[in-house]
């Protein structure tokens, strides 16, 4: 979405600071942040550095589940099943992992 309105506001050095702050723990942009608010998204800290490398460990355990898949396919082995299994529990593993911990949330009632 093409963003071509622009907006001024002022805020004295507290708030600056802090809006300031919160778009860092969250590694958005202040202009970011305040969209995201403004669309009724509650925002997340970033999560540690070890959250993605974790991700990235099952993301390549993944594809490498893939490629036996394919190997076990292809020589005609009959747990393919349960290979295809395995490889749908992580990749819906690494999904929740991502939605539970980078994925805002909407929430609807929080102007109300």
């Amino acid at each position: 979405m093409k963003h071509n309105i622009k907006k001024n506001f002022w805020f004295n050095e507290k708030e600056a600071a802090t809006l300031k702050m919160k778009a860092e723990m969250c590694c958005l942009t202040e202009a970011g942040l305040i969209r995201m608010l403004v669309m009724g998204f509650k925002p997340k800290e970033a999560p540690p550095r070890e959250f993605y490398t974790r991700v990235n460990e099952i993301n390549m355990i993944g594809v490498n589940l893939k490629q036996l898949v394919a190997k076990a396919n292809t020589l005609g082995f009959t747990d393919v099943d349960r290979l295809k299994e395995v490889i749908n529990r992580i990749d819906e593993l690494a999904f929740e992992l991502k939605r539970q911990y980078v994925q805002p949330e909407r929430d609807d009632e929080f102007w109300q």
